[in-house]
């Protein structure tokens, strides 16, 4: 009898306890969607009187997009922001995006202007005169929404963080 034991225990018990997925294990969830966020200014050092371009790239996971930063009208609950918070530099024109591709979105039931893969926005700044020379800060938040055609995530805030240096004058 002790021998059927060991053997049921050996052959039943041990390999089921072995290749069972513990709850605790800290498995990834599929959602929300893996989306990265990283900024760079055109140029690392500026002179009052001068523009640069402020770049934000974001690299959504395989199978989802994002929307556009102009969506159809009736779709602005959708649209993609990004926030740059109080700074010093003078806004030179809106966010720009790469042209947009038409989805057929089945999470909204709805045609979407959106974005998949590597996504990149850019806007230009000029540096006002008489700005003191010293480095400062762009620090802001890109919000999207996230969807698969299947489910669309709530708004996500990714905050950012660069710094441009500001000379005094071109030597």
């Amino acid at each position: 009898m002790k021998r059927v034991l060991i053997i049921l225990f050996v052959f039943i018990l041990l390999p089921s306890s072995l290749f069972a997925k513990s709850p605790f294990d800290s498995r990834q969830d599929p959602f929300p969607p893996s989306i990265k966020v990283s900024v760079l200014p055109s140029k690392p050092v500026v002179f009052p009187g001068q523009e640069f371009k402020f770049y934000v790239s974001v690299i959504v996971e395989e199978g989802w997009h994002i929307y556009s930063l102009s969506p159809f009208p009736g779709n602005e609950l959708l649209q993609t922001k990004i926030v740059l918070d109080e700074h010093v530099f003078k806004e030179q024109d809106v966010w720009k995006e790469p042209n947009p591709v038409l989805i057929r979105d089945g999470a909204i039931g709805k045609m979407v202007k959106g974005h998949r893969g590597n996504v990149e926005f850019s806007r230009t700044y000029l540096v006002p005169f008489g700005l003191a020379g010293n480095k400062y800060p762009l620090i802001g938040k890109l919000v999207v929404r996230a969807c698969d055609n299947q489910v669309c995530s709530l708004p996500q805030k990714f905050p950012f963080h660069s710094v441009i240096q500001v000379e005094k004058s071109k030597r």
